[in-house]
């Protein structure tokens, strides 16, 4: 079930909070979400929940985002389970998760994995090196070669949401920690979801390590998307984000 929003008065009352919390404009950022698609996540996506969450986020990419939009990426395991979905904006965010993603994305009811979907977010806004772009067979064979794409780099915040531990700790930690050696102007938000009391030791862990880290556990995700834009903004906000904002 679609939820009826305001969006333009969301992205208002954001604004509002980041004051509130002390960040008297909102900088400029590129907005990103990365959805999990693994096999543990599915329920959610066919009941039209995760769906819900991203229409929740649609407002910090218009608070944020020169361009009012938020870039979509899924990920389960491998680099292969990473998927460029497109955008979402105020146009389109309408059934966008049934639309663009269920049964339709590659990696759909994979395993989890993080360091590929970060790996592949970092490329995106710039700060990893150039994307690759690989020539499709028939494309070979007419003699086309891999394309090497240039991207400027973009202030970025990307927001992940994931149901499940991963299996790949060890590369998402060598990660992290050579983007925060590059000093890459990025901030990983991550919602640990689950309604069946999981923990999530290994995203509080590198919410604590790494600076430009934050984790967030969400326990009734049917509850968080119900909130006020108020609730659901002071939830997302705490000092860390905002001292990244600010910095």
């Amino acid at each position: 079930m679609a939820l009826t929003l305001n969006l333009e008065k969301s992205a208002r009352t954001l604004v509002l909070s980041l004051e509130k919390a002390g960040v008297t404009k909102p900088p400029a950022l590129e907005v990103g979400f990365g959805l999990d698609v693994s096999g543990s996540f599915e329920d959610e996506h066919r009941a039209g929940i995760t769906d819900q969450l991203l229409t929740r986020l649609v407002p910090w990419g218009l608070a944020f985002d020169p361009d009012r939009k938020v870039d979509v990426f899924t990920f389960s395991s491998g680099a292969n389970g990473v998927h460029d979905v497109g955008s979402v904006d105020a146009g389109n965010y309408d059934g966008y998760v049934a639309n663009n993603i269920i049964a339709k994305v590659p990696g759909w009811n994979g395993g989890t994995d993080y360091s590929h979907l970060l790996e592949r977010m970092l490329k995106h806004f710039g700060w990893a090196g150039p994307i690759e772009k690989k020539a499709g067979f028939f494309g070979r064979l007419m003699g086309q070669k891999d394309e090497i794409i240039p991207v400027a780099k973009k202030r970025s915040l990307v927001i992940v949401a994931t149901d499940g531990d991963n299996a790949d700790k060890e590369r998402t930690m060598r990660v992290l920690r050579e983007s925060e050696q590059r000093q890459d102007q990025v901030y990983f938000l991550f919602l640990g979801i689950s309604n069946q009391g999981s923990t999530f030791p290994f995203l509080e862990r590198i919410g604590d390590q790494f600076g430009n880290t934050g984790f967030k556990a969400i326990r009734n995700l049917r509850k968080f998307v119900a909130q006020s834009d108020e609730e659901l903004n002071e939830q997302l906000i705490d000092g860390e984000l905002v001292a990244w904002l600010k910095g």
